[in-house]
């Protein structure tokens, strides 16, 4: 135990937290195994005014030790239990070996495939 001294607590220390806090979350009727946090509960939970990298990277070594990834998602942090991922569907770069080799040698249109990555217009609030 440490001192009553004030103290920020270490990434391991971090990583307990939310341990604790998906625990709290359940119920004996169903284990939690994802959940959203904001920055701002993040903060609070860790006692800082910002969330660095370095911090954020930290906190995943300890977690993933205990089973859990830590990520941002979009203006949001997500956490997921390492094994319920294990059972997601896998993809593999092998479905597109066609539009590989195109890349590989300059032949791929990608603004072809430019809609992929822009913002679905109908999710707007107007």
């Amino acid at each position: 135990m440490k001192s009553g001294k004030f103290q920020l607590p270490d990434p391991q220390e971090c990583a307990i937290l939310l341990l604790l806090l998906a625990r709290s979350g359940g119920n004996e009727a169903k284990e939690i195994t994802r959940f959203r946090l904001s920055e701002i509960t993040l903060k609070r939970l860790w006692l800082r005014t910002r969330i660095t990298e370095d911090l954020l990277r930290d906190v995943q070594e300890w977690l993933a030790r205990a089973g859990w990834a830590i990520f941002y998602a979009g203006g949001v942090y997500a956490m997921v239990r390492v094994d319920v991922v294990e059972n997601w569907v896998r993809l593999s770069s092998k479905r597109l070996a066609g539009e590989l080799a195109k890349v590989e040698t300059g032949n791929f249109d990608f603004e072809k495939f430019a809609h992929l990555i822009a913002r679905d217009q109908d999710d707007s609030d107007d």
